[in-house]
């Protein structure tokens, strides 16, 4: 199968991370609506979103086989190397003359956002920055609208991991962000450090002293006054600089101050000058300072709450002795812990938020919120005129009035039980200063505000229009030539359906986490999406109206799970288990699976399928050992399998055949470290590294121009 625009499109549309969190395996979707579905109240709702999986799959596919780690600092160097060439005058403006790009979008569906910052050199407050998870820097000056226009800053930065980003008070020229995902296992997404502005956000600069190991995972920075004093949280300390970011010195962690661990949490203010820090550890801990961070208390007295591990701090303007806190421990939200005496006891809200969806509020822990994801959904904040208005989130948004004696529910991930709908995964919670009735959210659907939190019920509206951060695993293309017809697979927003030239909106056809999917070619009336594992959904009107077509039990294959699809055989061919690949032998009316061993694959897992242009029932498998297999006959249990080679260690991301010449192969990996462009015009018997100049980055995926077999496009990092 071979589809020029289908697959170039679907890595450059943005092969970042995330996956998806497997409760309810299945949704049947029976008709949409102009906002995008309706749902079958009887069918079970998949879940968004399972990062730990995410991170563990990504690390696999890009880490350097020798270091057993993905080294990220070098694709700052492939960038900078990259603006080297297109500005050099052998090539000019474009690496190929004549060739341009139009986004497609979609224009209405966010992406993962960890960091919001309200302008303060903006009087109106209406200037707004945003940090999407691996979507970018985006800015906006005019929030209060409908609909904002939102700007991209840099387009390096879509590839950063951006998780806080803070402002000098005194001097709001000065702006920081941090990067890296600390909120997660060892494999969870690397940053590149601190990166800092003085000219308002118009251009930034990697902070050289947090080029470097202890900078690579970021929880939160903060700075002060002028911006010379600055606080990272850092997987090994709370680091401070005096200077502006150009040393640091470690002044909270092991070794410093009795704290639980290294693990810096959380940073906050007071109005009178006193930090607040969360340390995590076996037993997380919360710590103040009196002289701007230079040295700290001993722990906190925290009452009645054994299991806690990170701890998210929040703090009245107005009251300097209210204090929150919110705690996870063992993946689950434990506590919520309350301070009146300005930090020196802390004790557990008896009353905690239920969460109208059983699913969510687990059985025997019906406190837990965040159904078992506190590690990765946990925000908290208060009221900057009344420390008794609390907002917290796990899965969905819960208020207090009365500083947590009761709580009530404000939104419901899909706009179940009677709530308004608000994106699951609730990562960050900011009211804007001085504000009671604007509340901003952050989430793994871009960026939300309610502009009347007051209110007995306060409306909470999205603003991810024209917030271009959804990322994309795949994507597949109609055959009809400028139809402008789409189906693409995202993280944690289901897959989309494009039906406009442009950037447009689009339709979600089917939920949870999108992953591969596929449009028959020669029968484009029937289209296929895929959640996570081997759970797909079917579609035989032209993706007008879906429904579950295959499902699995166990976790079958990889989490997003490579496939592709026969279009003259109308068959699949999917990833499985190790020296095994799946296929299903009726997509189009039925659900059988079949899953074939092959010895070839030497314990070895698929990590990319390609069917053959060229022979009937030929398919391709690349392997997370390096090999290459062919299989003759793959639509019988008796398929002669055939290695065509392994030219490089690590996951193969693609394999493609020129359409005419089965001899003729290209071959790409994703991992840092190796060679990751191969070619053989012999059919493996030889191989040639032909990457050239690429520099050291992950390869996602090649193709051939169909015109011009000599050439090809080739989608990096």
């Amino acid at each position: 199968m071979n589809k020029f625009l289908h697959l170039f499109y679907a890595i450059s549309m943005g092969l970042c991370l995330a996956f998806a969190w497997l409760l309810h395996p299945s949704r049947e979707i029976v008709t949409f609506n102009a906002k995008g579905i309706v749902f079958n109240t009887k069918a079970k709702v998949p879940k968004k979103d399972r990062m730990d999986l995410a991170w563990q799959q990504e690390l696999e596919l890009t880490m350097d086989p020798a270091l057993g780690y993905a080294p990220k600092e070098r694709l700052l160097e492939a960038w900078q190397y990259q603006q080297s060439l297109l500005g050099s005058k052998s090539l000019g403006k474009a690496a190929i003359p004549g060739v341009t790009w139009t986004e497609r979008g979609p224009n209405n569906c966010g992406g993962r956002t960890r960091a919001v910052l309200i302008d303060l050199d903006d009087p109106t407050r209406n200037t707004v920055w945003a940090g999407g998870v691996a979507g970018g820097l985006w800015k906006t000056d005019n929030i209060s609208q409908s609909v904002p226009v939102w700007t991209p800053i840099n387009n390096f930065f879509q590839n950063l991991a951006i998780t806080s980003i803070t402002q000098a008070p005194s001097n709001p020229s000065v702006m920081y962000f941090a990067t890296g995902e600390g909120n997660g296992n060892l494999d969870a997404v690397r940053g590149l450090g601190v990166w800092k502005s003085t000219n308002g956000g118009q251009t930034w600069t990697q902070l050289s002293a947090t080029n470097n190991s202890t900078y690579h995972y970021n929880q939160k920075i903060m700075a002060l006054g002028n911006g010379d004093t600055l606080f990272v949280c850092t997987r090994v300390g709370l680091m401070r600089s005096t200077n502006g970011g150009t040393s640091f010195t470690k002044v909270l962690g092991s070794g410093i101050a009795s704290a639980a661990g290294d693990i810096a949490q959380d940073i906050e203010i007071m109005a009178n000058g006193t930090l607040y820090a969360s340390m995590s550890g076996t037993s997380g801990t919360i710590h103040k300072s009196f002289n701007r961070g230079a040295t700290w208390t001993n722990p906190s007295t925290i009452n009645n709450t054994p299991n806690r591990r990170e701890i998210e701090i929040a703090v009245s303007v107005v009251d300097t002795s209210t204090i929150y806190g919110l705690v996870e421990g063992g993946g689950r939200i434990t506590a919520i812990i309350k301070s009146v005496n300005a930090g020196v006891t802390f004790d557990t809200i008896i009353a905690h938020p239920i969460d109208a969806d059983g699913g969510v509020s687990q059985v025997g822990f019906r406190k837990d919120f965040s159904r078992g994801q506190a590690w990765y959904d946990l925000s908290i904040a208060v009221d900057p005129n009344n420390a008794n208005v609390v907002v917290v989130g796990g899965i969905d948004l819960f208020k207090t009035s009365n500083g947590g004696s009761s709580w009530q529910q404000l939104s419901h991930w899909y706009g179940g039980f009677g709530f308004q709908e608000v994106h699951a995964d609730q990562h960050f919670a900011l009211f804007s200063p001085g504000s009671s009735s604007i509340c901003y959210f952050g989430n793994d659907g871009g960026v939300y505000r309610s502009a009347d939190f007051t209110s007995v019920n306060p409306t909470i509206d999205s603003k991810e229009i024209n917030y271009n951060t959804t990322q994309f695993y795949a994507c597949d293309i109609h055959p009809n030539a400028g139809a402008n017809i789409y189906v693409g697979g995202t993280q944690d927003n289901g897959s989309h359906k494009f039906s406009n030239p442009g950037i447009n909106s689009t339709i979600e056809v089917t939920g949870g986490d999108g992953a591969f999917c596929h449009i028959d070619q020669d029968q484009p009336q029937f289209w296929f999406t895929s959640y996570v594992y081997t759970n797909y959904y079917r579609s035989t009107n032209g993706g007008n109206s879906f429904g579950t077509a295959l499902g699995t039990s166990g976790n079958v294959g990889s989490f997003i799970n490579p496939s592709d699809y026969d279009d003259i055989e109308n068959k699949m061919y999917l990833s499985a288990n190790t020296n095994c690949y799946s296929r299903w032998d009726n997509p189009q009316t039925g659900n059988n699976l079949f899953f074939d061993t092959v010895a070839l694959f030497n314990g070895g897992r698929v990590t990319h399928v390609k069917v053959s242009p060229n022979v009937s029932n030929k398919i391709y498998f690349g392997t997370n050992g390096g090999r290459i297999v062919s299989v003759d006959n793959a639509h019988t249990t008796t398929g002669l399998d055939s290695l065509q080679g392994a030219p490089a260690s690590g996951s193969v991301s693609c394999i493609e055949i020129e359409n005419g010449n089965e001899n003729h192969v290209l071959v790409t990996y994703s991992n840092y470290g190796v060679n990751s462009v191969w070619e053989t015009k012999n059919s493996g018997v030889t191989w040639t590294s032909v990457e050239g100049n690429l520099p050291d980055m992950p390869i996602r995926w090649i193709i051939f121009n169909p015109n011009k077999n000599w050439q090809a496009m080739v989608a990096t990092e």
